[in-house]
């Protein structure tokens, strides 16, 4: 640069930074912050601690890619011990004070707490809660469930009773075990008028609490009205206690389990009593062979390397996965609003093949209607077969 240009392109210089024209660097632009709403220490914080690392993992990963348009992403995070009072505290931290853009919720008592404050904020919510209350954008125009929804697992249990009973002499008869707690409960009301339906009699319900140590008693009770089949919703860590009680007393019924309550550590924990039990799963398990496992696999190894994660990790992984394609496809400079559209624009969004292909519309927010049938064989759980439900919108909302 010659000594009588130098003052000039100086100048220009300062004019165009005046003007808000330089093109500021990625390292100095905003960071696009998202709430981060986790269980390390509550009932569920066994799935928890892998949702996080999962979560903080992904992060991390695209963050080092140049974040989502030149801007990092930084997660705002909160503990907050499975209570939805301290979430309901948490939420407002994140709208309030950090001017979040988006939230990764967690689980149903919280998410459902949650709805109101969430419509009037209109902030984009995707959660790992699956209730079907949250999937109807009429009712929850900003809830995105971050996978099939509960209402939708309860009627692939059904059809799948329905598809495999061979007795002409009578209908089948399930019972439904599920938590004491919203999370437990959603996808009961419709189970009931599902089973109806299609002709299934319900027989029983039993209700065990959120942490449960003995079920003996509710199994009991149970026996009495001979199911045979069993459609348990609570979680990993709690459904052994159904099982190796229900081991012991000699129940001959067949057991399936929702997602949540069925992962790599079922056989592990249950040990024989989970043999032959049957699970429906949308997310891929450690190590299979989808397209985006490599990744997460190296990532892991770099951060945990003394560590086997559960399906969980792969659920953060996801959120984070479908949280940031929004972001992008909502431009660079994002709002809520804009976010919320972009989520309504996926259409068979290839989720690194974590789970089935994500849909969303202004007129439905259940990502998937397609999942697997699992079942544990010798210790290990091994896909039976695909299963999926029609996207009836009766169904929506419920």
């Amino acid at each position: 640069m010659s000594r009588a240009l130098g003052p000039l392109v100086r100048l220009l210089l300062v004019g165009l930074v005046a003007l808000g024209l330089a093109a500021a660097p990625a390292e100095a632009q905003a960071p696009i912050k998202l709430g981060n709403l986790v269980d390390l220490t509550g009932p569920t914080s066994d799935q928890g601690k892998d949702i996080a690392k999962g979560r903080n993992d992904a992060v991390q990963w695209f963050n080092e890619r140049g974040g989502i348009h030149g801007r990092k992403i930084e997660l705002v995070s909160v503990e907050y011990g499975f209570q939805p009072p301290r979430a309901v505290a948490a939420y407002k931290k994140f709208v309030e004070d950090e001017k979040v853009l988006l939230v990764l919720g967690y689980g149903t008592p919280d998410t459902e707490a949650l709805r109101p404050f969430i419509t009037k904020d209109k902030m984009p919510y995707l959660s790992g809660s699956y209730s079907g209350h949250l999937t109807d954008p009429r009712q929850t125009p900003y809830n995105f469930p971050g996978g099939i929804d509960y209402t939708s697992q309860i009627r692939i249990f059904l059809n799948h009773v329905k598809e495999t009973w061979k007795d002409t002499s009578r209908k089948p008869r399930v019972a439904f075990i599920y938590a004491d707690n919203s999370y437990g409960r959603a996808p009961i009301e419709a189970g009931r008028a599902y089973a109806k339906e299609i002709g299934i009699d319900l027989v029983d319900e039993e209700i065990i609490p959120t942490v449960v140590v003995d079920a003996t008693s509710q199994l009991l009770t149970m026996q009495k009205k001979s199911p045979d089949f069993v459609y348990v919703n609570t979680n990993t860590q709690w459904v052994p206690v159904v099982l190796k009680d229900s081991y012991k007393l000699g129940l001959k019924v067949t057991y399936v389990i929702n997602n949540y309550g069925i992962d790599e550590r079922t056989p592990k924990l249950a040990g024989d009593a989970a043999e032959g039990v049957l699970g429906i799963q949308d997310v891929a398990y450690w190590g299979e062979n989808v397209s985006g496992m490599k990744t997460l696999m190296e990532v892991h190894k770099k951060n945990h390397p003394n560590e086997t994660p559960n399906s969980p990790y792969m659920r953060g992984w996801l959120w984070v996965i479908v949280a940031a394609e929004a972001i992008k496809r909502a431009g660079p400079n994002p709002t809520g609003e804009a976010v919320k559209n972009a989520l309504e624009s996926f259409k068979e969004f290839d989720t690194w093949g974590l789970t089935p292909p994500f849909t969303y519309t202004n007129e439905d927010h259940r990502p998937t209607n397609r999942a697997r049938l699992v079942q544990v064989k010798g210790g290990k759980i091994v896909q039976v077969r695909e299963v999926s439900v029609d996207r009836d919108m009766k169904w929506i909302g419920k």
